[in-house]
């Protein structure tokens, strides 16, 4: 997806101070500038944590969106409710908060990034008389040195739904989330990666149910590399650029394996994953996804493609008669 940044309005929300540091104007953006939102972005949209959302009926902050179109004005609403919520909870970090205007594959998007600040050090130098010395000097509010928000929203401004990464602090004695229901007022969703270890276990205990002996396959796929090898390529393979439609999942379970369908189905919905959902994958995730590892007890580690854990012509499973299972692997080269 091509992302396009125009527009970034920054704030500086440090509880240190007694009232945020808020931006009268945009910030003037250069080409690194530019380079460093744009990745914060990317990876927001990809990140295994995020959770695709949808506003409540009475969210205050989508209402405040579909009337305020003066992006300014509106990134100092957001900064000031979120700083409210940082003083009444000490656990909430301070952080410097970007607001993003953007477009995503043509679509305008709004991007909310929340910068925490990490401690850390950096060099200072002195004279004192004649001398000169240097040392290290504390600092406390250095932002991530990688493009990376700890904490985002982006809002779909066509569909007006809303991606989250929040994470949770210790507010009124329990560990909690404050963004989706005190800043945006949304309706909490699973995570991308629960929600794909969702369908992938769902699909694979389907599938155990259905098909129990080996022999009752016959011409779906089989299961020498074990059934969750099975499921998570079917799963791998429906990924269009990281994103997996879960249609495209009940699709497939139906054509090659019709009689774990039904149960499958079932799972999704127990689970609460709809039958219209996409799930972000990470690239760090589809490349764990692409193979499998079998260790020995012993701690031997060999790591197979997935796709060649069903290829008789590529590895064997051989299953013993005590429950075992070794592995032939053919056409070795040395």
């Amino acid at each position: 997806m091509e992302l396009n940044v125009k527009r970034v309005v920054y704030h500086i929300l440090d509880t240190g101070a007694s009232e945020p540091l808020l931006s009268d104007r945009e910030a003037d953006l250069d080409a690194d500038l530019t380079e460093y939102f744009t990745v914060c972005l990317e990876k927001a949209f990809s990140a295994d944590d995020s959770r695709q959302c949808d506003f409540l009926p009475d969210s205050a902050f989508a209402q405040e969106l579909q009337g305020n179109q003066d992006l300014i004005d509106l990134s100092r609403r957001i900064a000031g409710v979120i700083f409210e919520q940082m003083l009444q909870y000490p656990a909430i970090p301070a952080g410097d908060l970007a607001v993003v205007d953007f477009l995503a594959g043509g679509v305008p998007w709004l991007g909310v990034l929340k910068l925490n600040y990490k401690p850390g050090y950096t060099h200072q130098t002195r004279t004192l008389g004649n001398a000169r010395y240097s040392g290290l000097s504390p600092q406390r509010t250095l932002l991530p040195g990688t493009p990376k928000a700890d904490e985002a929203a982006l809002i779909d401004r066509a569909s007006c739904r809303i991606r989250l990464i929040e994470k949770k602090y210790e507010m009124d004695g329990k560990k909690d989330v404050y963004l989706s229901t005190r800043v945006f007022g949304c309706a909490q969703a699973l995570p991308e990666k629960a929600k794909l270890k969702a369908v992938c276990e769902s699909a694979a205990a389907a599938v155990r149910q259905a098909y129990p002996e080996p022999e009752a396959l016959d011409d779906v796929p089989p299961f020498d590399g074990g059934t969750e090898t099975a499921v998570d390529l079917m799963v791998h393979n429906q990924a269009v650029d990281n994103t997996i439609a879960v249609e495209d999942v009940r699709a497939r379970m139906r054509e090659s394996y019709p009689l774990a369908a039904p149960a499958f189905e079932q799972a999704l919905a127990e689970a609460g994953v709809a039958e219209d959902d996409h799930m972000t994958v990470s690239p760090a995730r589809m490349r764990k996804m692409a193979s499998r590892s079998f260790r020995t007890e012993s701690g031997i580690e060999i790591k197979i493609p997935a796709e060649l854990c069903n290829s008789d012509e590529a590895v064997e499973f051989i299953h013993s008669a005590t429950g075992g299972l070794s592995l032939l692997i053919k056409d070795v080269l040395v």
